[in-house]
């Protein structure tokens, strides 16, 4: 009787091992089947295949210049310019999402091999594919491209794009150095993601909003009161009888900064001002809508990894003279300058101050307006270090906003002010808040000779509409030819704009790169005239070698300063 006790229990206990045995097998199917399929219907296979890329069969010398770079083989493949000729899927697939993708991407070496040298320019070709692997049959996608070496010295610079308008793209570095460089070709947006940022979304508005209270009602300015008010940017045809208006047709043309009514139904001088980044950021969402999946992560600032990420550049023993190694027809091909071990040398604008004597006696008997943002605050912080002096007189109501330095040992003054409608948290009387324009109509001619302006009206208006901004600049312009007129010899430099970092989601559609980068454009087309200097320094931050942000480290800082002091002491 116990015997058979023991055949059944033991006969139980195997029929449960069987079974578990059995319940793991399934399972391990099903997780490697899930895991199969997330592999092959996603990005992740490239992070599967990323160690594979950086193996040494990816290094490409002049030797193997002209092969086809989606073969890291022997073809003998010889390039050629048009689309074609890596990642093309032959099956006439037909179910194309139409959405370039950086996956199926790639870029390819055409240069010759007897050119890729130090002082040459370096020729690549994009070729834009879509998931279904299909060259894409027109351009528009928004792509950066960097060159860089970290051993033995740090340098690096970005690519020059040009878009030929029927999928290939044309990237050309120009060789500063020599040894083995790092090529990354980044797909930031593609065409479908900058047609919507184009057409769309830039033209709706208002899509930025401002939580304010009122004068002469109770309030602290740092107090957690509820606001008395909502305001915005809005087209003076769209504003309502209901709508407090605060209008500055001289800075703002056919817009008017306006706030609802106060609960008693008047209107009254504002008092504190402080963005809403709740509302805004909701309004900006909703008007993105579904254009969201062209942000999503596997389109939206992707590496390209289809081609050669590691070129040698070989040293034709000759010192690098761009004048003497390039010529003038392939000027439009350069970036503006190539970084090397944190210095900067510009292609534009040659001459550097570096020494803080010289500086000193440059600035001597003047008075800097700094007017812009935080990047341009950051030219604020920095200058003091530039001249190195201490025990500056120092004054500030709120940092943030206001401030300036004065030091009377040369009787040297800056002035830093920020642009009225900051987007930003920080508490703020509306009071501290003063118009460019009336800043630079307030300069009187006998101060001119001693007076430098710097104007850098660009990081918190990529959500503003493309018309309202374009309005606000045309006025700024047209008070700086005021200026002008009154001040021929006033140096006036307009520090362009730079790519930032995105951490959310909202970031990629409501203040994009491809936005930025029009920005800059914007500002360099309206501010074109005798007696400005346009200070472009996209290809500066972009090839710096570090993370992205829109305060850049003090590196980056001081090189663009020295540039605007190369313009206002040498000219």
């Amino acid at each position: 009787m116990a015997t058979e006790s023991a055949k059944r229990l033991k006969s139980r206990r195997g029929g449960k091992l069987r079974f578990l045995l059995l319940f793991q097998i399934i399972l391990g199917l099903l997780v490697s089947v899930t895991g199969l399929w997330y592999l092959v219907t996603t990005d992740a296979h490239i992070l599967v295949l990323k160690p594979i890329m950086k193996m040494p069969s990816r290094f490409y010398s002049t030797k193997h210049a002209n092969h086809s770079t989606n073969n890291l083989t022997d073809t003998g493949r010889k390039p050629v310019s048009g689309p074609g000729t890596c990642g093309v899927n032959t099956t006439n697939k037909t179910a194309d999402s139409g959405i370039t993708s950086a996956a199926f991407s790639c870029y390819r070496l055409v240069t010759p091999q007897e050119q890729i040298t130090k002082g040459s320019l370096l020729h690549f070709i994009i070729e834009a594919h879509d998931e279904s692997q299909q060259p894409m049959p027109s351009g528009g996608d928004f792509l950066l491209a960097t060159m860089s070496t970290t051993n033995p010295y740090k340098a690096s610079t970005a690519g020059r794009i040009v878009d030929h308008n029927n999928g290939t793209y044309s990237v050309y570095f120009y060789a500063a150095w020599s040894g083995n460089v790092e090529i990354n070709v980044t797909l930031v947006n593609p065409s479908k993601a900058v047609r919507f940022l184009r057409d769309t979304m830039w033209n709706i508005g208002p899509k930025v909003f401002w939580s304010a209270t009122f004068q002469n009602m109770t309030t602290a300015l740092f107090s957690n009161r509820t606001f008395d008010t909502n305001c915005w940017v809005e087209h003076w045809k769209d504003v309502t009888s209901f709508d407090c208006k605060y209008p500055a047709p001289n800075a703002l043309g056919d817009y008017v900064f306006v706030c609802h009514q106060a609960v008693d139904g008047l209107c009254r001088p504002l008092d504190i001002i402080e963005m809403d980044a709740k509302k805004s950021n909701k309004f900006t969402d909703e008007a993105a809508g579904e254009n969201t999946r062209y942000f999503e992560r596997k389109y939206f600032n992707q590496r390209l990894l289809k081609g050669p990420q590691l070129i040698a550049i070989s040293d034709n023993n000759t010192t690098t003279n761009i004048a003497n190694s390039v010529d003038h027809t392939q000027a439009s091909k350069l970036s503006h300058g190539y970084w090397m071990n944190k210095k900067w040398t510009s292609f534009v604008y040659t001459n550097h101050w570096t020494d803080a004597s010289d500086i000193q006696n440059c600035l001597r008997n003047k008075h800097m307006l700094l007017l812009g943002d935080s990047t341009t605050r950051q030219w604020a912080e920095n200058l003091s270090e530039l001249l190195d002096l201490v025990n500056g007189i120092y004054r500030e109501e709120i940092r943030e906003l206001f401030f300036e330095n004065e030091f009377p040992q040369i009787n040297f003054t800056y002035t830093f002010r920020f642009h009225p409608h900051a987007i930003t948290a920080k508490r703020a009387p509306y009071r501290l808040y003063r118009y460019f324009v009336d800043i630079l109509d307030s300069i009187p001619s006998y101060e001119c000779a001693n007076t430098i302006v710097v104007l850098s009206p660009w990081a918190h208006f990529a959500q503003w509409t493309r018309d309202s901004y374009t309005q606000r600049l045309v006025k700024l312009k047209e008070a700086v030819d005021r200026l002008k007129k009154r001040c021929p010899a006033t140096p006036i430099i307009v520090k362009g704009s730079h790519i930032r970092e995105h951490y959310t989601e909202t970031s990629k559609w409501g203040w994009s790169d491809y936005v930025l980068q029009q920005i800059n454009a914007l500002m360099k087309e309206i501010f074109n005239g005798k007696g400005i200097w346009f200070l472009d320094v996209w290809d500066m931050n972009l090839s710096y070698l570090s993370t992205k942000f829109i305060h850049m480290p003090n590196a980056v800082v001081q090189e663009e300063l020295k540039l605007a002091l190369a313009y206002v002491c040498k000219r």
